[in-house]
């Protein structure tokens, strides 16, 4: 799959982004431990920090409650509204830190540079062959300073749960405490490609009033594509990054098989 595949991201539809800070069915490392890893690379190289595929803004604002001058990038307009609605709700010296903008990874253009360049959760996988890698990386490169940081995090693929035919339908449920209606989260089937390395699941999401009857119903396909450590190397030092960090948590435990990659590269001062 190319970069034509990405015409419409993930989080486009209403119910999916509008859900989306609830964590129904999105559990996984990240959500939250991650948040002071980042927040310690960012205080490290200076503070002025950009987020790729910042989403409603969980680990910007953050980063902005924190002290940090935050600017986050989805490509988004649905994640991008809950975004700006999060914003507006924080006091006014957090919003005067923080700031949003629609742009796609692979070739933004922002006319500013950035101590330390940050894409959480997973986001660099939805970048689904190496050369759409490689321009993402290269435009993050090229706004960063000279001894700028870049701090991202991807799953080590499991060798078992990544040959075609491995699947096992999941779903959760809770209320969105805004309505009092249940929000349903289901990912109903799954394809691994260990050709191209790329997985697509197909979500359902439902809103059910307080009686059971569904109010609204949709779905939507997401794509992923796992990257083995070995290749991470080979493309960071492509892009022109040194390596500075590498881990299986964000506790900086060791490389570990089939946890996480958690990664930590900076732009070379003389470059």
């Amino acid at each position: 799959m190319t970069d034509d595949a990405r015409a419409e991201p993930f989080y486009s539809r209403s119910l999916n982004a509008e859900t989306y800070d609830l964590g129904i069915g999105r559990g996984g490392r990240g959500l939250g431990e991650d948040v002071a890893f980042y927040l310690d690379v960012a205080r490290g190289a200076g503070g002025r920090v950009l987020e790729l595929g910042s989403g409603t803004g969980r680990v910007t604002i953050a980063l902005a409650q924190a002290g940090c001058v935050a600017l986050g990038v989805d490509r988004s307009a649905a994640m991008l509204a809950g975004a700006e609605s999060n914003r507006r709700a924080l006091a006014p010296e957090v919003q005067a830190r923080l700031r949003f903008v629609k742009a796609d990874m692979v070739d933004f253009d922002l006319g500013e540079s950035f101590d330390a360049v940050v894409i959480p959760f997973r986001s660099f996988m939805c970048l689904l062959d190496p050369g759409a890698q490689r321009r993402c990386l290269g435009r993050v490169r090229a706004h960063l300073r000279p001894g700028g940081v870049l701090a991202f995090a991807l799953f080590d693929p499991r060798l078992d749960l990544c040959v075609p035919g491995v699947f096992e339908p999941r779903s959760d449920r809770g209320i969105d405490p805004r309505t009092g209606h249940t929000i349903e989260v289901e990912v109903l089937a799954r394809t691994n490609d260990p050709l191209t390395q790329v997985l697509h699941e197909t979500w359902r999401f439902t809103e059910l009033d307080p009686a059971g009857t569904i109010l609204r119903s949709e779905e939507d396909v997401r794509s992923m594509r796992w990257t083995y450590r070995h290749e991470m190397h080979h493309l960071l030092e492509l892009a022109g990054f040194d390596v500075v960090g590498e881990y299986s948590d964000f506790d900086r435990s060791p490389p570990s098989y089939g946890r996480e990659q958690v990664w930590v590269a900076r732009r070379p001062v003389m470059s």
